[in-house]
């Protein structure tokens, strides 16, 4: 199992403030509040749906025991049980990943040892992102039970002004259908279909990284 931690929020959203008003051409502030808290919710929206970081955020990953790392998805067919299970990368989620500040790991009594960077590499332009080992290394060993190893990495496209903007365009759109539906309770909060279709090249999704589970939904670096 593995769990994941923000340890550095992002600062900056997808859309500015100001990028909402133009589009719903507003321009007084009365109505700031209310369209903080939008260009907020279309931010949070736009991430889940694409299970993609979008401005700079600072993630931990925990996983309790390195032997049940992914089974890498390679093209053509497999054959028997991949036997090499401690070369198996750790997929990290939200791309896409700029950097890997560190990699650690905890002993019984709560030792953080930092691993050398020698030992690994990132690969970011695998999507999602993965955390491979260099030729010859292997994961350590005698890990506490629960949260034995943790890699703490950088993701997203930096500032706002980073963002791809058929994304921007898309929290502009769902953004503008809350503004104008605010109050409605009887109306759908759903994103409309203009919104959804500009996210859709950016959804991250995984077929399978592990032929013998059926499980294949893609969370915090295992399948489980």
């Amino acid at each position: 199992m593995a769990g994941l931690k923000i340890h550095t929020a992002q600062t900056d959203s997808a859309i500015t403030l100001a990028e909402l008003k133009a589009y719903l051409k507003v321009d007084s502030s009365d109505d700031d509040v209310v369209l903080n808290i939008i260009k907020q919710t279309v931010d949070s929206w736009a991430k889940e749906y694409t299970h993609r970081t979008l401005c700079t955020t600072t993630y931990q990953l925990f996983i309790d025991d390195l032997s049940d790392s992914n089974v890498p998805l390679r093209e053509g067919m497999y054959d028997g049980i991949d036997l090499v299970y401690n070369k198996r990368p750790i997929l990290l989620p939200f791309s896409p990943v700029a950097s890997i500040t560190h990699a650690k790991y905890y002993s019984d009594d709560d030792t953080a040892t930092t691993w050398s960077t020698s030992n690994y590499r990132l690969d970011n332009a695998s999507v999602p992102s993965r955390f491979t080992l260099q030729t010859g290394k292997t994961y350590p060993t005698g890990l506490r039970p629960v949260n034995g190893f943790e890699i703490q990495y950088v993701a997203g496209y930096g500032d706002n002004t980073a963002v791809p903007m058929q994304i921007k365009q898309a929290c502009l759109v769902y953004g503008s259908y809350l503004f104008e539906n605010r109050g409605d309770n009887e109306k759908s909060v759903k994103a409309p279909y203009s919104a959804t279709a500009l996210l859709q090249p950016f959804v991250v999704t995984q077929l399978s990284t592990n032929p013998y589970k059926t499980n294949k939904t893609y969370r915090y670096g295992v399948i489980g």
